[in-house]
């Protein structure tokens, strides 16, 4: 960021003619992406169009200049995924005109293609066809089919995060699945930048599927699970940016009105149920607050490879009750609540160490005390070493009381212990510990993808106040393992490939279900 903006504010300059510089996936000026295909892909890639970017600036010709709304509107910009690393920069001043320059390079939007995956022990397949970035729109749309240990599914999604050029967003899915289907809809203004002033907006989805109780990784039982969800809700925030308060956060009123409703039958060829879950409907109005931070720390080589990341380091907060009555159309007089809080510090003042923190709690409160609680916490402590590497440590704990009877507690493979079967223990109580040594070279094959690696350790265990639960958990379960990381610089679909190969170090288990090397195969947005 120019050293100048913080004189020239300070001095009442105003924002002069914006231009903006959008550059293709490849530079063919530079002698290692002058080649055949990186040109053919730019020929046939649309880069991003002006007015899109436009529209998700903070800034305007005519506004007074401001370091704040520059930042932010860069991170609003980086947000996108298909717009790489963007730049605002000073052009000239006039006066108090300040002519300002958005700078950035379109990334690969559209992904046709397969893959495969492997994690817990168990495959995945998928098959996609995904635009990120349609005809450089900003606007998605995805056609998908893949297979997971639940189910096959069949996927249209369409997204356009500003409807006819406003803050409006739009999303709409419709998934046909082997076990049922889903279908949703959602439409919201939100609080999209801190001088958001309100927000509204409407949701609706219906979700007819299959749902499977784990024991050891095994289906123990399933059912069949149909579920609506509508919401309404409308927002006001106390103030702007302009008007932070002493801990550099804004205020944020919202109150909405909520209906869920939850049906279970006995409709499935899998493994029947002991008992089905009973039927559910909540209705209810709510209001919800949230204290939000603007404090932000940019940073490189965290969770992507070779791309600007912006790390939440100021407290955030967000609290909703609600209130669930026959008389709306619940079937049970019930508290509804939920929280989530976030926030990041620097030991010792340190740029080299980092300390992130994040919880959340869920739950009802009715005749029968506290039911589905949920509470989770999560911790992350990272430091530089070896020059740029980085270590990090992840302690993560939960806790369930009186869980709704489809909902379970689980750790396995897919949940972070690595070199174990997906869904593997189930209890109340749950603690992962994670040490990662995240490795970040200069390896750049082909101009297309860093190469990374890791070693890690993982560690956990749940706990259950339910005898016949407890019977089954195998105590402490520790692994150790490697990997690669492939991400990509050319592509807006987020992902870093992982191949890793973990190994366990206990092994006890039925009939040796417990390998001795698990192989994981997957595509994430993160490292």
């Amino acid at each position: 960021m120019d050293d100048r903006l913080d004189e020239l504010e300070r001095n009442g300059a105003v924002v002069g003619e914006i231009s903006i510089r959008v550059g293709n996936i490849f530079d063919p000026q530079r002698r290692d992406e002058n080649r055949r295909l990186f040109r053919a892909a730019n020929r046939v890639h649309r880069t991003t169009r002006d007015s899109v970017i436009e529209e998700i600036l903070l800034i305007r010709p005519g506004d007074p200049l401001s370091r704040r709304k520059i930042e932010e509107s860069e991170r609003l910009l980086r947000a996108t995924r298909y717009l790489f690393d963007p730049e605002i920069r000073i052009v000239q001043v006039v006066g108090e005109r300040v002519d300002l320059e958005v700078v950035t390079r379109d990334l690969w939007t559209l992904k046709a293609g397969g893959g495969v995956g492997r994690s817990g022990g168990v495959n995945s397949t998928h098959f996609q066809l995904k635009d990120a970035n349609l005809f450089g729109t900003g606007k998605s749309v995805d056609f998908e089919h893949s297979t997971t240990v639940d189910r096959t599914s069949t996927l249209v999604q369409y997204a356009d995060p500003n409807v006819l050029g406003s803050r409006t967003r739009l999303s709409l899915d419709f998934a046909s699945n082997s076990d049922g289907n889903r279908r949703s809809f959602d439409l919201e203004r939100p609080f999209y930048e801190l001088d958001s002033r309100w927000a509204a907006g409407v949701k609706a989805s219906s979700d007819d599927r299959v749902d499977s109780l784990y024991q050891l990784g095994h289906v123990s039982e399933a059912f069949r699970h149909r579920e609506e969800r509508f919401e309404v809700f409308g927002g006001r925030s106390r103030e702007g940016a302009a008007e932070l308060d002493s801990s550099g956060r804004v205020h944020r009123w919202t109150v909405g009105f909520s209906f869920e409703r939850d049906r279970f039958e006995r409709d499935t060829d899998r493994v029947r149920p002991t008992a089905l879950p009973p039927d559910r409907t909540l209705a209810y109005p709510w209001i919800g607050f949230d204290a939000v931070s603007g404090e932000f720390l940019r940073t490189q080589n965290f969770d992507q490879i070779g791309r600007a990341e912006d790390l939440s380091l100021g407290k955030s907060f967000h609290v909703r009750l609600g209130w669930s009555s026959p008389a709306l159309g619940g079937d049970r007089d019930e508290m509804v609540f939920e929280s989530t809080a976030a926030w990041g510090v620097r030991p010792l003042a340190s740029a080299e160490r980092l300390l992130l923190f994040s919880g959340t709690a869920s739950g009802r409160i009715g005749e029968g005390g506290t039911q589905n609680l949920l509470v989770s916490g999560r911790a992350r402590l990272s430091w530089r070493d070896f020059g740029d590497q980085l270590f990090l440590a992840t302690v993560e704990g939960s806790a369930a009381r009186k869980l709704d009877p489809e909902r379970q507690l689980l750790l396995g493979g897919d949940s972070g212990l690595r070199g174990y079967p997906l869904r593997f223990q189930e209890g109340d109580r749950r603690l992962l510990v994670s040490l990662e040594q995240r490795i970040f070279t200069d390896w750049y094959p082909w101009q297309l993808f860093h190469v990374g690696a890791a070693v890690f350790y993982d560690a956990g265990q749940t706990w259950s106040t339910d005898e016949a639960k407890e019977a089954r958990i195998r105590g402490l379960l520790q692994d150790v393992g490697f990997g690669l990381r492939l991400g990509s610089s050319r592509s807006a679909l987020g992902s870093v490939l992982h191949l890793d190969v973990a190994f366990p170090l206990q092994r006890a288990g039925e009939g040796g279900s417990i390998r001795a090397v698990q192989f994981l195969v997957s595509s994430r947005t993160g490292f």
